[in-house]
């Protein structure tokens, strides 16, 4: 049997003779090096917006397969553009390995950030305009500035850039991931580092640049794209995650009447009710979250419906690198 052809751009060729992506072969025909990265890209390529079938793990039905297969027999499922993804890939190909998985999509992520979103942001998020990366009432430490007892603060679009880079330096390290085609077990907690570094992009950008995210979010679903991610891998906690998921509506845009994040579970003396006195061991939904070599555990069933509750203990903050902006809190109370 032939193997499929995969469209790759030669030279002399026009762009419009490979894009857009008409359908996408299964992943088992992709002789290549670099497997699911292409396999990530075609995907994206065949449609953007689709977020559910870019992020589940191939061999695994979406949502939308199972839409699909309910339908009456006679209707085609082949109307929407005539773009498709084989069925064999989605219902009886080789599994993947989930931390290879996560680990390609975190890639293409810090890839995507790129454009539109952060070339948008440099129009507009200047060292004068957003002198501190912050969202909301919380203002948030850069990495590369000092070490982890001493980290610094610097401008919203200087901490973009370098999380995006250290990001970047991480996942091409060969120390943390010295082959892509295998994820060492000790290398599995800096998925949610990273993650959660990554989000902080999106909610500076929405809260501050709010024109901006939406343009960016209309064109690439960038942050549909990653919310999916961190929800179905459970890499960040729903109550790191500021931008409420109602705020994001079907074509990318979001409301204006979403607050700021009021993050009530790092503040200095959080509510009471907030908290468990059982020990970590007799918790039975607790989540890892790793930051700088430090291991929290969080309890879900204590979050309430709002995601501001967590069972913290009082004074300790969200991680090391998230503090409380007084100025903004002082400012609001006048």
């Amino acid at each position: 049997m032939a193997a499929a052809a995969v469209q790759r751009p030669y030279r002399g060729s026009r762009v419009s003779t490979f894009y857009p992506v008409k359908s996408v072969p299964p992943l088992s025909s992709l002789e290549s090096a670099f497997q699911l990265q292409e396999y990530i890209s075609l995907l994206i390529r065949l449609d953007v917006h689709d977020v559910d079938t870019i992020v589940s793990l191939p061999g695994k039905t979406t949502h939308k397969d199972k839409d699909k297969d309910t339908d009456e027999p006679g209707q085609d499922a082949s109307e929407s553009d005539g773009k498709k993804v084989e069925d064999g890939e989605r219902k009886g190909e080789p599994s993947v390995d989930r931390a290879c998985w996560i680990y390609e999509q975190l890639r293409r992520l810090a890839l995507d950030l790129s454009h539109p979103l952060i070339t948008a942001l440099q129009q507009e998020c200047t060292r004068s305009s957003c002198p501190q990366m912050q969202a909301g009432e919380w203002l948030y430490l850069c990495v590369a500035h000092g070490n982890d007892e001493a980290m610094e603060q610097c401008c919203a679009i200087d901490y973009i850039v370098h999380t995006v880079d250290s990001a970047t330096a991480l996942l091409n390290s060969p120390r943390a991931f010295p082959s892509r085609l295998s994820i060492p077990q000790t290398s599995h907690r800096h998925f949610s580092s990273l993650a959660r570094r990554l989000s902080r992009i999106f909610s500076h950008a929405y809260f501050h640049h709010r024109e901006a995210f939406q343009q960016a979010e209309a064109e690439s679903s960038l942050y549909a794209r990653f919310l999916k991610l961190t929800s179905l891998f459970g890499l960040v906690p729903a109550e790191f995650l500021v931008i409420p998921e109602s705020a994001i509506q079907a074509d990318g845009r979001g409301r204006e009447d979403v607050e700021p994040p009021r993050l009530l579970a790092a503040a200095i003396h959080p509510n009471s009710d907030s908290f468990s006195d059982k020990p970590v061991e007799e918790q039975t939904h607790s989540i890892p979250a790793v930051d700088s070599g430090a291991q929290v555990y969080l309890q879900m069933e204590d979050i309430s419906s709002t995601g501001t509750a967590s069972p913290r203990r009082v004074g300790r903050s969200r991680t090391d690198t998230m503090i409380l902006n007084e100025a903004h809190c002082i400012a609001e109370e006048l």
